[in-house]
C-alpha cells in the first residue's frame, strides 16, 4: 500500500518509511521511536520501551537540550515542559492523549503500518496518531528517562514553528475533532485562555484604575497571577538552575506576550498550506 494523493511531503515520507519496514518483516517485535533532527531519547527511555513497554503507543516527557541560542525563544519553551509534565503525563497514563509531540513518540511497528501516516492534512499528523492508536489499543506514558529537544535558533523560525501548530489543529479537515472533540475543545480552549490573558495584561492598569474590587475578586486575581508564575516556574525547575528561574521570573511577561503574538501573527500571515514548513533548531 502505497501513499495516496493529498498527503505533504513529511507525511508520505513518514508512509514510505513504514512501507519499506513493514516489507522487511519488521512488525510486533518492534517499536519504532521517532525523533526530529534536534531531539535525542536518553538510555533509560529506550530500556523502559525495550523491556516494559506494553502499550501500542508512548511518549514521555521532554526536556531542553540546548539553551539559550535565542533567549527569549528557549524560555518560551520551558512552557513545553510544564506542558509535558501537566498535561502529557496525566492524559498519556489514562490513554486520552491530548499533547503528542513528534519528538520521542513510541509506536509498535504493525500497528503504525495498520494506522499510516497518509493523512493528507497541513498538519497535526503526531497527535492524530496518538489518538487513533488510543481508539484502537493503547497509548501510554513512559515514565522514566527523557526526550531532550532544542529550541528554535531565531524568532523567525519560533513564530513560524507556532503558526504551524496553530494551523494543523485548524487546518486538519476536522480529523482531530473526529477523533477526539474532548481534544479538539481542550486546545480551542488553550488558545482562547491564552489571548484572553494577553488582553487582561494589557488592560491590568485600566482595571486598577477603575474598578472597585472585591474580597472575592481580589483573591481570584491573586490566585491567578500566582498560577501564572507558577506555571513558568514549574518549568523552569527542571533546568535546575536558580539563574534561569530567576531570569524567567523577571522576563515572565515580555515571554508571554513573544510566545501570545504567534496567534496573531498565525492569522494575519497564513503559512503556504501545501508543503511542510522547516525551521533551524540546531
Amino acid at each position: 500500500m502505497f501513499a495516496g494523493g493529498g498527503s505533504r511531503n513529511k507525511m508520505r515520507a513518514m508512509q514510505y518509511g513504514i512501507e519499506a519496514l513493514h516489507a522487511m518483516g519488521y512488525g510486533r517485535e518492534t517499536y519504532i521511536c521517532h525523533l526530529d533532527d534536534d531531539s535525542v531519547v536518553d538510555k533509560p527511555y529506550l530500556m523502559y520501551v525495550k523491556y516494559y513497554l506494553r502499550a501500542e503507543g508512548a511518549q514521555g516527557c521532554i526536556r531542553l537540550r540546548a539553551f539559550g541560542r535565542h533567549l527569549f525563544s528557549s524560555l518560551s519553551d520551558l512552557v513545553r515542559i510544564s506542558n509535558c509534565e501537566a498535561w502529557c503525563k496525566y492524559y498519556n497514563s489514562r490513554n486520552a492523549p491530548v499533547f503528542v509531540h513528534g519528538e520521542g513518540i513510541v509506536i509498535r511497528a504493525d500497528v503504525e503500518y495498520e494506522i499510516g501516516w497518509d493523512y493528507g492534512t497541513y498538519g497535526a499528523e503526531d497527535l492524530m496518531m496518538g489518538l487513533h492508536i488510543s481508539r484502537r489499543y493503547r497509548f501510554a506514558h513512559i515514565p522514566i528517562g527523557n526526550i531532550y529537544i532544542a529550541p528554535p535558533t531565531t524568532a523567525k523560525d519560533y513564530y513560524k514553528q507556532r503558526r504551524r501548530w496553530f494551523w494543523s489543529i485548524l487546518k486538519n479537515d476536522g480529523k482531530v475533532r473526529a477523533l477526539s472533540a474532548r481534544t479538539y475543545l481542550f486546545y480551542m480552549y488553550m488558545y482562547v485562555n491564552g489571548v484572553l490573558g494577553l488582553v487582561l495584561l494589557l488592560a491590568f492598569p485600566l482595571i486598577l484604575a477603575f474598578m472597585d474590587f472585591s474580597i472575592l475578586m481580589i483573591t481570584v486575581a491573586v490566585v491567578n497571577v500566582v498560577s501564572f508564575y507558577a506555571y513558568y516556574q514549574f518549568g523552569a525547575s527542571y533546568m535546575h538552575s536558580v539563574p534561569i528561574s530567576l531570569l524567567v521570573f523577571i522576563l515572565q511577561i515580555p515571554i508571554a506576550f513573544y510566545d501570545g503574538m504567534t496567534i496573531v501573527y498565525a492569522l494575519v500571515k497564513k503559512p503556504d498550506f501545501t508543503t511542510f514548513e522547516t525551521i533551524k533548531k540546531v
